[in-house]
């Protein structure tokens, strides 16, 4: 008798083991599955991310112009009766995508209207701290040269710099030091011919947070 009540719980013992280890295997060959497959499935999981955290955004005008990815990455942002930038530029070279010791941050204004529409003009702050010798401090007026559903281009007489805002994830700043504006189109060629990583060629700054592809960070930051 005493022999039958032992193997009734070695026999449950057993049996949760095997199941477990079915569960396991199970689990495995998903992943594998997947590893497969991994890009496809990464780009799938960060649609339906990016697509959550769109919708848990309230400003329909934002999401409706060329600045939406902007805003769900949290660099632009209306605030009573103006949209204001808050643009850092760490991204100093091509080598990585691993933030600088020192950051180029550009901030400025715009009215906020309906649809979103790009002034003439603009007023703008620009910061340099981190890792620098000298932090700076400069105020300056951006002049719009360019300007498409695609895109928004800015130059900057007295900085000798463009500000380049593209649908996406488009985002520059260049400090070309020529004494005129460089096109978007030009910009564009020159990524395509890898001009930039030519010895002594100014390449344009860029930020990291326009980079990352996990949109988990951002819903993790709400």
């Amino acid at each position: 008798m005493n022999k039958i009540y032992i193997l009734i719980p070695l026999f449950f013992i057993t049996f949760n083991c095997i199941a477990q280890d079915r569960g396991k295997t199970a689990l495995k060959n998903r992943e594998n599955k997947h590893a497969v497959n991994n890009e496809l499935t990464f780009t799938e999981t960060q649609d339906s991310l990016r697509t959550l955290l769109l919708k848990s955004k309230p400003n329909e005008n934002l999401k409706g112009s060329i600045l939406q990815e902007l805003y769900i990455r949290g660099l632009v942002n209306q605030v009573d009766d103006k949209i204001s930038f808050e643009l850092p530029f760490n991204l100093h070279g091509l080598d990585c995508l691993a933030p600088d010791c020192y950051t180029t941050f550009i901030s400025f204004d715009i009215p906020a209207r309906e649809p979103v529409a790009f002034p003439e003009t603009i007023n703008f702050s620009l910061s340099e701290y981190g890792c620098v010798e000298e932090e700076i401090s400069i105020n300056g007026v951006f002049e719009r040269v360019e300007e498409s559903p695609e895109y928004v281009n800015y130059f900057s007489k007295e900085l000798k710099s463009n500000l380049i805002i593209k649908k996406d994830t488009g985002l520059y700043y260049y400090p070309h030091q020529n004494p005129y504006s460089v096109s978007v189109e030009t910009v564009d060629k020159m990524f395509e011919n890898y001009a930039f990583e030519k010895e002594d060629v100014i390449v344009p700054y860029r930020s990291n947070v326009m980079l990352i592809s996990e949109y988990q960070h951002f819903i993790e930051n709400e």
